[in-house]
């Protein structure tokens, strides 16, 4: 993977945590033989971004591809400290007395089961709580709306979150297209985020 098509898939996929309104994306990178080799082009990145508050953790290597959290640490942390959440959390064994990289780590281990996908994912992605939920009790089925992710609960506010990350999705294409690297773009991310937002 080069690093033009690296910064248009995390620029497409990540951008509302780029911006700062997110606190987590997941990505799945598909290997491929450019020129520069996937796990030197993930350390670059993971080095520049961590400067702007924006980490990278693989979560699990596939024959073809990799899966990756983009996520903001301070932002992870905070959607993660709702009483309810760590109530969930804590019956499917997580470590909820931790800190959030313990939460991730026990997260990077729920996804060594190829036959099990952890559906609590939605809860570090930031979706809202009846949501996931709703997701998990229906198996995905009969929700209200469709869009970054399925909704059960409230529709209006849902349809505001997906206009949000629509804009930042277009702010950050735009920027790229300008010839901005995504390390530009999250230098400047609380300038541009109160326009978006």
């Amino acid at each position: 993977m080069t690093c033009a098509k690296f910064e248009s898939v995390i620029g497409f996929h990540c951008s509302p945590v780029l911006l700062g309104i997110k606190p987590a994306n997941l990505v799945s990178l598909v290997k491929d033989d450019a020129d520069m080799p996937a796990a030197s082009l993930m350390q670059h990145y993971k080095r520049k971004l961590a400067k702007h508050g924006v980490s990278i953790l693989p979560l699990c290597e596939r024959e073809r591809q990799t899966v990756i959290l983009v996520y903001r640490e301070d932002l992870l942390t905070e959607t993660l400290q709702c009483p309810k959440k760590q109530k969930i959390l804590d019956k499917i064994g997580y470590p909820v007395k931790g800190n959030v990289q313990e939460l991730l780590f026990h997260l990077r281990g729920r996804f060594t089961d190829p036959t099990e996908f952890p559906h609590e994912i939605g809860l570090f992605l930031g979706y809202p709580l009846e949501d996931v939920e709703g997701f998990c009790r229906k198996k995905g089925a009969d929700c209200k709306l469709s869009g970054y992710w399925k909704v059960y609960g409230d529709v209006e506010t849902a349809r505001k979150r997906f206009a949000a990350y629509d804009r930042c999705r277009d702010y950050v294409a735009g920027e790229i297209r300008q010839g901005r690297s995504i390390i530009q773009v999250v230098a400047n991310h609380g300038m541009c985020a109160q326009h978006i937002a």
